[in-house]
């Protein structure tokens, strides 16, 4: 008992808490731009491929590096008495609780061009959060706490995803999609008022690389080529931005339609939310908390090497479910996938971090971050194409065979990932 309570206890520190505050509040909106947005669409009949097209919406988590300098730098006027993270921060969750609320006046069979443009609005603002976010947990965080701060955040992101996934499907068996989004926009409101009254800002300052007025334009030239020149003047630089490319891309693919799947197979919304997502977010909570105790024993780098394989083995388990559409069979296909899928993240989220110069630590997180859900949204947008053509079970074999790349790329840059461990102190 001793020894779990001196393992759980990093993770009971007000600055660890606080990262997993607001890591929930980053995790409840991203999938009302995947799986929900999916299932969503799926019960009204819409086809895969117009499916797989709309996760083109989530774009935004694509390109945000392209406004994260003025994130980085700047704050919003109305509010930036509140500091240069925390200003930000609340007002970006003001903005999604009132995409919430305008949800709640559209359905898919009339307003699907309505749609399609608020899941654009939602995921520019919730990406626009994310960067925040995990600046203010880059610099809140001394490298010997990100790790714990890794893991947490995994636990608190997955548990919002829960929310927004398994209590949602669960509950549009019974409650209308109106009233479903207005809770979600008064669960927003309330995260809005308790990251105003009670989150810190952090002590970092603002880089001062700008003194004096500039225009806009060389304002984002300046925010943008000098983090990304500090980054590339790294060895290996290249193969490290295709290592992140690939990393996740089994995973990415597959999960674009994955509920149209389960949709498909037989499964009801009751069962792919008890199933789909709370036994898979245990599997998740036990990878993601495991994470930081095995980096501690093995090394980065095997953690890398050991996800990417088993990131891309796991979709084999999805063909157990074609084949044999059982309770049984989707509880052990999900868990399996969830367990490594949590373990996997939080690896890597602990290796971005480390990547990144504190200086211009949003600007290079969320560069970085855009090459992981580049596969996710571009790729994953003719995921729809792919299973019409050649079907699910030729679609789930090729996925899963893409972690071959990524492990290519992986062991080309294995000082590279060795040497991060010396990095800060």
């Amino acid at each position: 008992m001793n020894a779990l309570m001196q393992g759980l206890k990093p993770y009971l520190s007000p600055k660890i808490l606080t990262v997993g505050f607001l890591s929930f509040a980053s995790g409840l909106p991203i999938l009302m731009t995947l799986s929900t947005l999916t299932y969503w669409l799926s019960v009204y009949g819409i086809d895969k491929k117009s499916i797989g097209l709309m996760s083109l919406t989530g774009l935004p988590y694509v390109f945000k590096f392209i406004w994260a300098p003025w994130l980085d730098q700047k704050r919003p006027w109305l509010l930036k008495h509140l500091g240069r993270r925390k200003s930000w921060i609340v007002l970006f969750q003001a903005l999604l609780t009132l995409i919430f609320i305008a949800l709640a006046f559209v359905n898919p069979k009339d307003d699907i061009g309505i749609i399609s443009l608020l899941i654009f609005l939602l995921a520019t603002a919730s990406a626009s959060q994310d960067i925040v976010i995990d600046a203010y947990r880059i610099d809140y965080l001394t490298s010997q706490e990100q790790s714990y701060g890794s893991g947490l955040s995994q636990v608190t992101y997955r548990i919002a995803m829960l929310l927004m996934g398994a209590a949602v499907l669960y509950a549009a068996d019974f409650i209308a999609w109106p009233t479903i989004f207005m809770l979600i926009a008064a669960l927003f409101g309330l995260m809005t008022l308790s990251t105003l009254l009670f989150v810190k800002e952090t002590n970092q300052t603002t880089v001062h690389a700008i003194e004096a007025q500039r225009t806009a334009l060389e304002t984002v030239l300046q925010y943008i080529i000098v983090p990304l020149k500090n980054f590339m003047s790294r060895p290996q630089a290249a193969w490290i931005l295709l290592f992140i490319i690939l990393f996740k891309m089994p995973d990415a693919i597959a999960g674009v339609l994955i509920s149209a799947f389960y949709n498909e197979m037989g499964y009801t919304g009751a069962q792919i939310g008890l199933i789909s997502k709370v036994y898979g977010l245990i599997a998740t909570l036990i990878g993601a908390l495991l994470s930081a105790q095995i980096i501690s024993r093995i090394s980065l780098y095997q953690a890398l090497v050991v996800s990417a394989v088993l990131v891309g083995l796991t979709n084999l388990g999805y063909l157990w479910i074609l084949h044999d559409p059982t309770t049984l069979s989707l509880t052990l296909a999900i868990s399996l996938e969830n367990f490594i899928g949590g373990f996997a993240s939080a690896v890597f989220i602990t290796y971005l971090s480390l990547l990144c110069n504190q200086s211009y630590s949003a600007t290079q997180y969320a560069m970085l971050s855009a090459l992981a859900a580049f596969a996710l949204r571009i790729f994953g947008s003719f995921s729809g194409f792919a299973v019409e053509d050649y079907g699910w079970q030729n679609f789930f074999i090729f996925t899963a065979f893409l972690f071959v790349p990524a492990l290519c790329a992986l062991v080309g840059i294995r000082k590279s990932v060795q040497d991060l461990a010396h990095k800060r102190t």
